[in-house]
């Protein structure tokens, strides 16, 4: 709707049939460590790889704190059937101004290839376009990594653009031409 604006929340519980998406507590640490420091994982991220546990515990002690300054929102991605952390999803706000995000996600590689990053980003756009207040939420991908534009299809996005020209950095690869994504809020 015009004027609407980004809701001033933090991540609520979110449920898929397989999946809760909660906020990380330090708990998850050792699960977050274990992708985080997988570089077959993190090539295609903007972070580097962690090299010891305790960078896993300030990320999430960062998430925890900028969640008590909403709007804030980032999950652990919980299997349900076993309460088993396996990955991280958000949605980053670009513009206040015009209710604009980007989401990103993160999964663990035991955990590919099984349908949880897509059930994942699907709940969330559900979520930041029909009760976060998100008009346009943008995700991009490594034209080398073409799962994650597969992810971001099944979820329903919109191809817009690329490929876009040195549009990332990941940490590991460097500067990347990426494919950008986009879902629209049906509220206009």
């Amino acid at each position: 709707m015009p004027g609407t604006t980004i809701k001033h929340m933090s991540s609520p519980l979110l449920t898929t049939s397989r999946l809760l998406l909660r906020p990380f507590v330090l708990e998850d640490a050792p699960a977050l460590f274990s992708w985080a420091s997988d570089t077959e994982v993190t090539r295609f991220l903007r972070f580097a790889a962690h090299s010891d546990i305790e960078e896993s515990r300030k990320v999430i002690t960062r998430w925890i704190e900028e969640s008590r300054r909403p709007p804030f929102f980032h999950w652990a991605i919980v299997r349900r059937s076993d309460d088993r952390t396996i990955g991280s999803i958000g949605l980053e706000i670009q513009s206040l101004h015009d209710n604009r995000g980007e989401a990103g996600y993160c999964i663990a590689k035991h955990a590919w290839n099984q349908g949880y990053a897509t059930e994942s980003l699907t709940a969330v756009l559900d979520f930041g376009l029909e009760r976060a207040g998100f008009h346009r939420i943008e995700a991009c991908h490594s034209v080398a990594n073409t799962a994650s534009g597969k992810v971001m299809r099944k979820a329903g996005m919109l191809l817009e653009a690329g490929p876009l020209h040195h549009y990332y950095r990941a940490d590991m690869l460097g500067y990347q031409d990426a494919m950008m994504y986009v879902a629209f809020s049906e509220h206009f």
